[in-house]
């Protein structure tokens, strides 16, 4: 291979990250390598020359020019890898009754058993997302994944309420990996004026997850007194096979670590030890993981952007959670359905889900006109389109699934509100999370991580007081107290799209787009 044929032109410390020809640079959803590599100097003619990159469009080496068919390939076995840990999530919720039952405690301590998986899950991002970036995302998402089935065994056979809910935080903790870092393949193979469309794919799969377990969970819960173990068996099995096939079939898709290992082929095939990659010049240090991937997030939650996009986009997933506890409560306490059939309506969540995502598809379509028309610079306000429709979406579908509760309204009527509420949080969540994606280029990751943190504190939570809510206040007007803050939310969209370049040019993190 010839030293021309690999001295490409490309941007300063994204030349392992991006193949020549893009109309934008690669956005880092789950990892702000760029960051790290944009702040390493060619040291010299020589080292320069031997710098291993990308050799164009034509290079197959980058999975930016992968075919349409391997791309989804990869996209949807990263999706299955994410949509274990979704769904192991709720599937836990319509068996809580019985393990409080066994053990004898209140519903509320059984609950945490879905609080603490979601907490791990918050966690997962700050351990895993070092892994990635040094070894790749295979070893990054697939191992821990692997790792987190054999918790979910922990949790079948556990002999104690204690342990139950110990298995199902370190579940949640290396489930965690997929749900973080799998965003993050997106930006590797999809260029940016597909990624729309991809990520909204790839959502469809991840928001499943929460929406049709609560009825699986049902069916096991039936089945007979150890009905919960086998809750969390199926997930054990599922994701064992899922990171079995991952591990056979699956490439590795993260730049940097794609030409490290071109790199060191070239040094054994030549004999020539001075070619090198960006990575190979990177060494992770404890400092760097302390203070990039771990204090970082947390101060960018100190600013405007991030603590109020963060919080709707938080506020939003924890809506989702919201509504597998109050389902069954409407239809199983009020409407006095048996319990599989009134789990039934999470599907209509899922509906919602799927319209949003077409929402957003057409957004998508329209943001990638404005790219182009700007040369392919981001401009994140316009993210916000669709969530201009979402905000309103969200507090209407909560009225009409509280105030339709009473029996004597037909039973499709509040579930056309949890099928109206999840559009509005499909569009709000997915809207806050590329906002902040185009907005903080260089520190996506960090953003990708506070938002992962915060939606897990509040989707945490919200099953903890929603039961303890639905019923003192009654569905009508526990709804409305949820619809009443999300109204409270509406501006928020509105406020950064008006004034979000003015705020931007005041924070230290996102000038780099400006």
């Amino acid at each position: 291979m010839s030293t021309n044929a690999e001295k490409v032109q490309v941007s300063p410390g994204l030349a392992e990250s991006s193949c020549p020809g893009d109309s934008a640079p690669v956005t880092r959803e789950t990892v702000d390598a760029a960051s790290v590599h944009s702040s390493v100097k060619d040291k010299g003619t020589e080292d320069s020359e031997y710098l291993v990159v990308f050799e164009g469009d034509d290079d197959l080496y980058c999975p930016l020019n992968w075919s349409f068919k391997k791309k989804s390939f990869t996209t949807m076995m990263y999706a299955c890898c994410t949509f274990g840990p979704q769904f192991s999530s709720s599937v836990y919720g319509p068996v809580i009754g019985d393990v409080a039952t066994l053990y004898n405690v209140s519903t509320e301590v059984a609950t945490l058993g879905v609080s603490l998986f979601l907490i791990g899950v918050g966690f997962g991002p700050m351990v895993f997302a070092p892994i990635s970036e040094v070894y790749g995302r295979k070893i990054g998402v697939i191992v821990p994944f692997f790792i987190s089935g054999l918790f979910a065994i922990g949790c079948a056979t556990a002999g104690n309420l204690q342990t139950v809910i110990i298995m199902r935080f370190f579940q949640g903790l290396f489930g965690g990996a997929p749900v973080s870092n799998s965003g993050g393949v997106l930006g590797d193979l999809w260029r940016p004026e597909a990624r729309g469309i991809a990520l909204v794919c790839y959502a469809f799969v991840v928001a499943g997850g929460p929406t049709v377990a609560p009825l699986i969970g049902a069916s096991l819960s039936v089945s007979g007194d150890n009905g919960w173990r086998w809750t969390s068996y199926l997930c054990a099995a599922y994701t064992f096979v899922v990171a079995i096939i991952s591990a056979i079939t699956v490439p590795e898709t993260y730049h940097p670590v794609l030409l490290s290992k071109k790199a060191k082929k070239m040094r054994i095939a030549t004999q020539n030890w001075a070619w090198h990659s960006r990575l190979d010049e990177w060494d992770l240090t404890v400092n760097e993981i302390v203070t990039k991937h771990m204090a970082r997030p947390f101060a960018m939650l100190m600013t405007p952007i991030v603590a109020a996009m963060c919080t709707y986009a938080a506020f939003a997933f924890g809506i989702l959670y919201l509504g597998v506890v109050a389902i069954p409560v409407e239809f199983r306490v009020v409407r006095q359905w048996k319990e599989v059939p009134s789990c039934l309506p999470t599907l209509g969540m899922f509906v919602g889900v799927v319209l949003g995502g077409c929402m957003n598809i057409y957004a998508g379509r329209r943001y990638a006109r404005i790219l182009r028309a700007n040369d392919g610079k981001p401009v994140p306000e316009e993210r916000l389109i669709a969530t201009f429709v979402g905000c309103f979406l969200m507090p209407l579908g909560l009225f009409i699934f509280g105030w339709t509760s009473h029996p004597k309204y037909p039973w499709i009527a509040p579930v056309c509100g949890t099928t109206v509420m999840a559009t509005g949080f499909f569009t709000i969540f997915q809207g806050c999370l590329n906002y902040l994606v185009d907005t903080f280029l260089r520190f996506s990751a960090s953003a990708i991580a506070a938002t992962t943190f915060t939606r897990s504190c509040f989707a945490a939570a919200f099953p903890l007081f929603g039961n303890i809510m639905f019923t003192n206040l009654g569905v009508a007007w526990g709804s409305s107290l949820v619809g009443f803050v999300a109204v409270a939310m509406i501006p928020i969209p509105f406020v950064f799209y008006r004034f979000g370049p003015e705020i931007r040019k005041r924070n230290p993190y996102s000038s780099q787009v400006m």
